[in-house]
């Protein structure tokens, strides 16, 4: 089982080594858009979305990439953990 903590830690950790802005692991806002702040464009989507699918087997239907799936970390966290439970 994996837990949110840990889901949330290995998102913000590729996030920061991938793509360089402003924020440190405790800056990075979990509750809001990487790409409305900045940190990532719409090809840094698809990166993370194979990413996540990689780190943790899982598949991310297109229908699924949307602000209210994986809007911020935290949402992004909560589909992990949906998918994984």
């Amino acid at each position: 089982m994996t837990n949110e903590t840990e889901v949330r830690k290995k998102i913000v950790e590729y996030v920061l080594a991938n793509h360089v802005s402003r924020y440190t692991e405790e800056t990075l806002p979990l509750d809001e858009s990487l790409v409305e702040l900045g940190v990532m464009d719409s090809y840094g989507v698809v990166e993370l979305v194979d990413f996540l699918e990689r780190a943790w087997s899982i598949k991310i239907a297109d229908a699924e990439i949307t602000r209210e799936k994986m809007g911020s970390v935290n949402r992004m966290c909560r589909l992990i953990l949906e998918k994984t439970g």
